[in-house]
């Protein structure tokens, strides 16, 4: 079996003069064919090689979307150098990012020019100070990434095989500190295997590239399609729906978040979909009453949602084309047999219309998590990893999630979803973005609530929710307490509700709950 920079070079030879990646500016695009990727990913890995960054060191790459170029020649340069990347979303807080860069153990790292200040600040690792590779970087210990790009190109590989580690991508942190998942190539090639495409077309998206779904999901999706990636650095719902006009992509990939401001916006009413013939979605959720308008904005579109994580790797559930809209509330249907089950609390597997926690087939050792053996032990079984989420089959062998283990509330010894209770708020006429959440409650244990945010000149109290939901959930069910917040609701950059700023804003403590 290969390794991935194997396939960046047998596209390149391929399709040497296609964009594999071009980024909306202000006022025009910047553009990298496959043959530049190939090139000067070489460059720099030579580079790194002779800066003394050897096979199974840490490098992490600090990089915003504005750089994407950047970010995608970096991975591939440490790659290449038969190093390990260690992708780091420049919106993480300064605990988070020295966390990431210590527990990683990250001996260099590759950063933007925004990002070049916030990484000269970091404290020393225990081996000396990190190589810091940036453009203008120029301080003792750092490299001028732009001259490292002018250099040698021809070939260059470290050797290293299908079972080395390629990268360590850290989970959201929606609690906590992240954790960080370890994937081997062998990994990321099952999950992403090489089908290029012969006819040029582009894939849509904003979605920050240092993130799972942005390394995997978008960078490694077009490589392995010779597809062109077509990144909006920021989401923007009128800059959008212009590219949706202007560049004409035949894919699109967005989180719910960005769908939901899409919708809102009201630009896709003056916009020509046409040229969309397949919508994915994931990450969260997405509402169904999104799908719908989703589903009437895109007709020629096939909606497509994917569920997967990071411990498990690629999507291992999608949606089948004309399914989104029949079966409200399913995430989709397993891409092969036996690779997803519902198990009980035993691990033994449960009937259809029974739930119970998610679990996906990953080989053994190919994902776990690093530097945490009884966190790996706890979630990967075997050939099998504990998702966290409770689900359920129906008869006809789609998956659907009640919620995340976690946030299950426990209110007056009922289960109440929080998934479920969203979904039936999203419905209200003035209602466009809501969480919900479990509450300290000091007979029940817990209660219900919910933030909520509203259209302009909406109106929603605890009263007329209840009234609202009166018919669509059960009486504990429904939220004693909401609270109306006036721009988007906090959301982790995969576009995943920020539970931990919500129930700071609802003033609970976490340790409470």
């Amino acid at each position: 079996m290969s390794i991935l920079p194997d396939h960046l070079r047998t596209v390149a030879e391929r399709f040497p003069d296609r964009p594999a990646l071009r980024v909306a500016g202000d006022d025009d695009f910047s553009e990298m064919t496959y043959a530049e990727w190939d090139s000067r990913s070489n460059a720099v890995a030579r580079a790194l090689h002779q800066a003394g960054v050897g096979r199974g060191d840490r490098v992490a790459l600090f990089v915003g979307n504005d750089c994407a170029a950047l970010y995608q020649v970096g991975y591939f340069a440490v790659l290449k150098a038969g190093a390990v990347a260690v992708p780091v979303n420049p919106r993480v807080a300064r605990r988070e990012l020295e966390h990431m860069v210590s527990d990683s153990g990250a001996s260099a790292i590759v950063a933007g020019p925004a990002e070049l200040d916030r990484v000269r600040a970091l404290p020393p690792p225990p081996a000396g100070a990190l190589l810091v590779i940036g453009p203008g970087a120029s301080e003792p210990r750092e490299l001028d990434w732009d001259r490292l790009i002018g250099a040698d190109a021809s070939e260059f590989q470290v050797a290293v095989g299908p079972d080395d580690i390629a990268d360590i991508l850290y989970t959201s942190g929606t609690t906590g500190l992240p954790k960080g998942v370890a994937a081997t190539h062998r990994s990321a090639l099952v999950s992403h295997p090489l089908m290029p495409i012969d006819k040029p077309i582009s894939l849509l998206h904003s979605i920050p590239l240092a993130t799972f779904l942005g390394t995997h999901g978008t960078q490694t999706l077009c490589l392995r399609l010779a597809v062109t990636n077509l990144l909006l650095p920021s989401f923007d719902a009128t800059r959008f729906a212009a590219l949706i006009d202007t560049e004409r992509p035949a894919w699109i990939v967005m989180v719910p978040a960005h769908a939901l401001l899409l919708i809102e916006s009201g630009t896709l009413e003056q916009t020509d979909t046409s040229c969309v013939r397949m919508l994915i979605y994931g990450s969260a959720p997405m509402p169904h009453h999104a799908v719908q308008r989703l589903s009437a904005s895109f007709p020629r579109a096939t909606l497509m949602n994917g569920y997967g994580l990071t411990e498990g790797g690629t999507s291992v559930v999608t949606m089948p084309p004309g399914e989104a809209l029949r079966r409200p509330g399913s995430v989709g249907r397993p891409v092969e047999s036996d690779v997803v089950r519902v198990l009980d609390d035993s691990g033994a597997v449960v009937g259809s219309r029974t739930i119970g926690e998610v679990a996906i087939k990953v080989e053994a050792g190919q994902r776990f998590y690093h530097n945490d053996p009884d966190a790996t032990a706890a979630t990967w079984r075997g050939d099998w990893v504990q998702s966290g989420d409770l689900g359920y089959f129906d008869d006809d062998g789609f998956l659907y999630l009640v919620d995340r283990k976690k946030d299950v509330i426990v209110r007056g010894g009922y289960n109440v979803s929080s998934i479920e209770v969203e979904s039936a708020l999203h419905e209200h006429p003035d209602v466009i973005e809501a969480a919900v959440l479990g509450v300290p409650h000091r007979v029940l244990g817990q209660d219900v609530a919910a933030v909520v945010r509203l259209r302009d000149g909406g109106a929603l109290d605890v009263a007329t929710a209840r009234d609202f939901l009166a018919d669509r959930v059960a009486d504990y069910k429904r939220p004693r307490r909401i609270v109306l917040c006036d721009g988007a609701l906090p959301r982790t950059a995969m576009g995943k509700l920020d539970k931990e700023a919500l129930r700071k804003m609802l003033g609970v403590d976490e340790k409470a709950i």
